[in-house]
């Protein structure tokens, strides 16, 4: 779970010279993913070493002055490019404020619950759970004789759109049924 913070400690102990701590060992006794990439970056300092030469070897001149004719002139220029990587370097820290909101909206949500559990109720006003007070308001016959069978309002609106569609198609496709052509 926190294999990816070793790692990092990893390379940051690895990176700096520093050896490593006695936490990390025992992590890297337990883990072998840890374990391994910790033999991988060890294994790279030796290969850099030895690849070295082979690099010094392939230097190219000629790309060397087209690396160096890329660069500004002027230092207005670097400085102008300095301030571009800047702004984006606080970009990454943006995000931080979104967690930030969303715990505070949950303290805010957790105050309002508190305050609405613990408010006092005033005694007049009868309990919403309870049937008892539902039937006492009304009788089941006031409330059954109130209520609309959905069959009854299903069979009123099919009966209306048939009449509605009889009466467009008898007015859109007149035939002149019984009448002789002339």
């Amino acid at each position: 779970m926190f294999c990816p913070i070793y790692k990092w400690k990893i390379s940051q102990a690895l990176d700096s010279g520093k050896s490593i701590s006695g936490l990390l060992q025992r992590h890297l006794q337990r883990c072998d993913s840890c374990r391994e990439y910790a033999a991988f970056c060890t294994s790279l300092k030796p290969k850099f070493i030895q690849d070295r030469q082979a690099i010094l070897d392939n230097f190219d001149e000629d790309m060397n002055k087209k690396i160096m004719a890329a660069l500004p002139d002027r230092p207005e220029q670097v400085s102008g490019q300095r301030q571009k990587a800047r702004s984006r370097s606080w970009a990454p820290r943006r995000p931080a404020l979104i967690p930030s909101l969303a715990a505070a909206a949950s303290v805010l949500v957790i105050v309002i619950g508190i305050y609405f559990i613990a408010r006092p109720v005033p005694e007049k006003t009868p309990p919403i759970g309870q049937i008892s007070s539902l039937i006492s308001a009304a009788s089941p016959e006031d409330m059954f004789s109130k209520m609309e069978s959905p069959l009854e309002k299903e069979y009123t609106e099919l009966k209306r759109a048939f009449e509605s569609t009889g009466k467009y198609l008898i007015s859109s496709l007149d035939f002149r049924l019984g009448q002789q052509a002339k």
